[in-house]
């Protein structure tokens, strides 16, 4: 959209797998703040099978809260806003409500070309289907696939994309040729939805493949992702499979169309436009890495960045309602005895498997029911909690070196932490949230826990497509109809006046190199409140209001390391600011 159209005002519209979020940003005084938001039951399932009454309704009940016609008589969005105040100038979609892309990955070693592609494609909706290579291991075993194992993989996995990649540049070229002759074969025999093919390897081979594939499949060619062996380049990859994403799973949502007629701007993923706000945020302090996260009903997503530098990790088997069941497959051979076993360790009373099974197999049924009594909403945040374990691991398998962390199995220094999904979001109380953070990411030394509560990282990314300044001023900005929200939100926990993104703690977590139970790692003085003497093992809080500053004097033990330049150094004394929660010691050990 040019930067010389008028933009006074902009919907940002996000269909998730279970519930509809629509928010609105607006220009009030010469500032552009969110307006208010609002949300509805996804209907992209029967009985509707329509993806536009759930954003019609979302928006009925937008209109209510902020008095502002948006629709007209035909339920369709009134664009650009009138002199009178109805409708807006702009209007953003993300969605993460279509099924992700079934893909097979070929690829000639497992360690470098293979490891590429599955890096690429964990940033992605997508599932890997299937891999296939010249050779594979097999109980220790090098086993040789012929073309005709290849072909017939590739045959009954039914993918969407087949992703191709091998050989450095000017590297190898007929073992890589071999492969795409092997995708071209497979894709010619599948009639109904035939894959497309994404070659990224080796450059020189381009017009060689092009020529072998010739009309057998849709070709599209992306970056080497393995330009030469110490060189990795996923961007040009990841691009290609959102288009194919787009064309070929979000256009054919039903009911989709209706909606996208109401925008120019071509439609976000949601994870996308969450890594957008978690890149920005990075830009701040180049030195500062940034890592959001966000559960939703079907997929998880972790964002992390530094410097402006993304990487972007989504498991589209895992998340709070009809991603619940993967948690169960996550661990192999069909047992579910482990993941039910990890998910019960967070539960403070005894819970038989069948409870924890039956819960599962009800947010399935029933995606946007909501906890019944307090032993069920304290299983559904033991879930959040190894959901957003597994997705984190995944995450940091892709992470390039300046995300490196200091010590083994332990999260890299990140400041600040953001968390969003329905299920940190709707948390009855603010603790809760925060705690699901703390032991699910276990983050270390200084840093702030920020809450996403109105569901706004998706629109905000979105919304800067339109309108960058509207992104940017409205995450700190408080939204004018403060705590608004449509009946049946549930949303608990927030607030009057708070802003999009608000705090809920400051935590200082050290890493203790010899850890023993009860003794005495640091002593935290804070000002006004006093001084703290934080033993191996504990969790303290602290009260400090949002909107309150303190200042904090750390003076760790010879072996403890807060993050401050080192093991026994407490550094300059830092400034910090109040939240939900307060302050938060966390000193029950890193990992």
């Amino acid at each position: 959209m040019s930067e010389e159209v008028h933009i006074d005002s902009v919907l940002a519209v996000d269909v998730g797998s279970v519930m509809t979020k629509v928010v609105l940003v607006a220009r009030v005084e010469g500032v552009y703040r969110f307006i208010a938001r609002a949300e509805a039951p996804t209907t992209v399932e029967p009985p509707w099978s329509d993806v536009h009454a759930g954003v019609y309704h979302a928006l009925q009940n937008l209109s209510v809260l902020t008095g502002r016609e948006l629709m007209d008589q035909d339920g369709n969005l009134i664009t650009p806003e009138g002199i009178d105040g109805r409708g807006v100038d702009a209007c953003v979609v993300t969605t993460s409500a279509a099924p992700p892309l079934r893909v097979v990955l070929a690829g000639l070693s497992p360690d470098l070309s293979i490891a590429s592609l599955q890096r690429a494609v964990s940033g992605v909706y997508a599932k890997v289907v299937d891999v296939v290579s010249r050779a594979s291991n097999v109980d220790g075993r090098v086993v040789y696939q012929t073309d005709e194992d290849r072909v017939r993989r590739i045959f009954r996995a039914r993918p969407d994309v087949i992703c191709i990649a091998g050989g450095t540049d000017g590297g190898a070229q007929t073992p890589v040729l071999e492969l795409v002759q092997s995708a071209t074969l497979a894709a010619l025999l599948i009639e109904k939805s035939r894959p497309s093919i994404i070659f990224a390897g080796n450059t020189a081979l381009r017009p060689t493949v092009t020529e072998f594939v010739g009309e057998g499949a849709e070709l599209r060619v992306a970056d080497n992702v393995r330009p030469s062996v110490d060189i990795e380049s996923l961007g040009a990859l990841q691009m290609e499979l959102e288009t194919i994403y787009q064309n070929t799973k979000i256009s054919q949502l039903a009911g989709y169309g209706s909606v996208e007629q109401w925008t120019t701007l071509p439609t976000l993923s949601t994870a996308r436009a969450i890594g957008q706000v978690v890149q920005y945020l990075s830009l701040e302090d180049p030195r500062k890495g940034v890592l959001g996260v966000d559960v939703g009903g079907s997929n998880t997503t972790v964002a992390a960045a530094r410097g402006g530098r993304l990487t972007l990790t989504v498991r589209s088997d895992l998340g709070s309602a009809y991603g619940t069941r993967g948690l169960l497959d996550a661990y192999g051979s069909g047992d579910a005895s482990t993941a039910i076993a990890r998910i019960a360790r967070w539960l403070p009373f005894e819970v038989s498997p069948g409870d924890i099974e039956a819960l599962i197999a009800h947010r399935q049924l029933y995606p946007t029911s909501v906890p019944f009594e307090t032993r069920e909403l304290l299983i559904e945040q033991a879930i959040a909690r190894e959901v957003l374990r597994l997705t984190l691991a995944s995450a940091r398998a892709t992470w390039p070196p300046e995300l490196a962390s200091p010590y083994p199995g332990v999260l890299p220094f990140f400041e600040p932490v953001i968390g969003g999904g329905s299920v940190l979001g709707h948390a009855p109380r603010a603790g809760q949230a925060a705690l699901i953070l703390l032991d699910a990411l276990e983050p270390i030394g200084v840093t702030t826990l920020v809450l996403d509560v109105y569901g706004l990282m998706p629109a905000l990314g979105a919304a800067a497509m339109a309108q960058p300044l509207a992104a940017v001023q409205a995450l700190g900005t408080a939204p004018v109809q403060a705590g608004a929200q449509a009946e049946g939100d549930g949303q608990g926990g927030v607030l009057p006046g708070a802003a999009g993104l608000i705090t809920l703690a400051t935590v200082i977590a050290p890493v203790v190199g010899r850890p023993r139970p009860g003794k005495k790692i640091m002593t935290v003085k804070v000002s006004s409140l006093g001084e703290l003497e934080v033993k191996q093992g504990s969790l303290e809080v602290w009260p400090l209001q949002p909107g309150e500053t303190a200042v904090l004097e750390l003076r760790p033990d010879s072996d403890v390391d807060v993050g401050r330049g080192g093991p026994g150094r407490g550094g300059k004394p830092i400034r910090v600011q109040g939240g939900l929660v307060g302050l938060i010691v966390d000193a029950r050990g890193r990992p």
